[in-house]
């Protein structure tokens, strides 16, 4: 059998070896070809070399796997907090410091997420990376964008948190998915509940001036709920929490106004008295341990705008007892802590804390299986924060204060 291109001939003997031939004649004719073709291209201006290289590096890029995408109903990803799925599948963050974790393989991960908020306002987060916390970053956008995570070591697996560093009725950072090469299963452990409700100091609001100074853009660009007192006692005790707060709100009356006041909004998602707001499931959460920091801004003086009746401790006392037998009832075996603020020189201070007692005297002789309710008070220091707040050094003091008192509760 023979075979010829014109330029090359070989003859078949052996029917056996016409597989091997092929290969030969395959073989040389690529030569064939590919010698003159390597000519031209040694002939090519330089620049067109690069575009092709580029080119070829693009296609190999292109050509690498898929990451894959876990939606937020995912089981390999854990939520806490005040978080709610909503219609869609997505999951989305409420409360302050609600978050979510997740344990990814790779050399990146990305976040689908999106703000939902009243208008000409967003929310912040903090993304933890394999336990080292990363700046906050402002939301804003309300379509869904991805937020790039990229370790800077080499490991086997990366864990990520992700905590909404702003409050409530902000509304809510809504996570769509995770994409990454792959997700893997967090230990799950079963530990201790605690909710912390209460109000602008409880939230973390005015404590973090480091992004936007103090007296400069919008009343939540300091917010800096995952440094507030309460997570850091969440974390040094390893305690699962939430917060349940809203700045400048009161039990009986707000800094700025007469309502809606905490017993109208706790059962609430965004706690922001809208009354065709969704009702929050209390069952989602329930606590081993309630503290409530409120009545700092019954007694306050307002905003000097709008009209104020003089302080009633009558109406405070009575709304706090109130609410208290509400947080009894959906939580019948929680041990319950009152608490006041650390300000200094604040006559207010001393005010709240003789209400405070009558309080506790009024439940624990009036609620039936009340557990025995303590009170905290802080030491009185000057605040550094904007605005006569804690800053987030002032609330490292508090949580280290309190933070003995509540383990002899656990």
């Amino acid at each position: 059998m023979g075979i010829s291109d014109g330029f090359y001939q070989f003859e078949v003997r052996d029917s056996r070896m016409s597989g091997s031939i092929f290969v030969i004649q395959y073989s040389l004719l690529v030569i064939h070809f590919f010698i003159p073709f390597y000519t031209i291209l040694h002939r090519m201006n330089r620049i067109f070399l690069l575009y092709t290289l580029l080119f070829l590096t693009a296609m190999l890029a292109c050509s690498k796997k898929e990451m894959i995408s876990y939606p937020a109903s995912s089981g390999l990803i854990q939520w806490h907090g005040r978080t709610v799925r909503d219609p869609s599948g997505n999951q989305l963050l409420i409360s302050s410091a609600s978050s979510l974790g997740f344990r990814f393989v790779g050399d990146q991960c990305r976040v689908w997420v999106k703000n939902i908020a009243p208008p000409k306002e967003y929310n912040y987060i903090s993304v933890v990376l394999d336990g080292i916390r990363q700046a906050r970053q402002a939301i804003r956008f309300d379509s869904f964008s991805a937020i790039e995570i990229i370790p800077v070591t080499k490991s086997p697996f990366h864990d990520v948190e992700i905590y909404k560093e702003t409050e409530a009725v902000l509304g809510g950072i809504v996570i769509q998915s995770i994409e990454a090469d792959s997700l893997v299963p967090r230990p799950k452990k079963i530990r201790k509940k605690i909710e912390f409700i209460g109000n602008s100091i409880t939230v973390g609001m005015s404590d973090d001036p480091s992004l936007v100074p103090c007296d400069h853009g919008n009343w939540f660009d300091q917010h800096n709920a995952y440094d507030a007192y309460g997570p850091r006692i969440a974390r040094a005790l390893d305690l699962d929490f939430m917060i349940s707060g809203v700045s400048g709100i009161g039990i009986y009356r707000n800094w700025n106004s007469e309502g809606p006041v905490m017993g109208e909004v706790y059962e609430q998602e965004f706690m922001n008295g809208n009354p065709n707001g969704l009702p929050w499931d209390v069952k989602q959460f329930i606590p081993d341990v309630v503290t409530i920091c409120l009545g700092t801004n019954d007694i306050y003086e307002g905003d000097h705008v709008t009209p104020r009746k003089p302080f009633d401790s009558s109406m405070l006392i009575d709304a706090y007892v109130a609410f208290i037998k509400k947080i009894h009832n959906y939580y019948p075996e929680a041990s319950i802590m009152l608490i006041n603020t650390p300000m200094e020189n604040n006559y207010n201070t001393d005010i709240l804390n003789r209400c405070l007692v009558t309080i506790k005297e009024k439940v624990q002789v009036s609620i039936e299986n009340l557990k025995p309710v303590s009170i905290f008070t802080f030491t009185k220091f000057h605040l550094s924060g904007c605005g006569g707040h804690p800053d987030v050094q002032d609330h490292k003091r508090m949580a280290d204060e309190l933070l003995p008192v509540i383990q002899k509760l656990l």
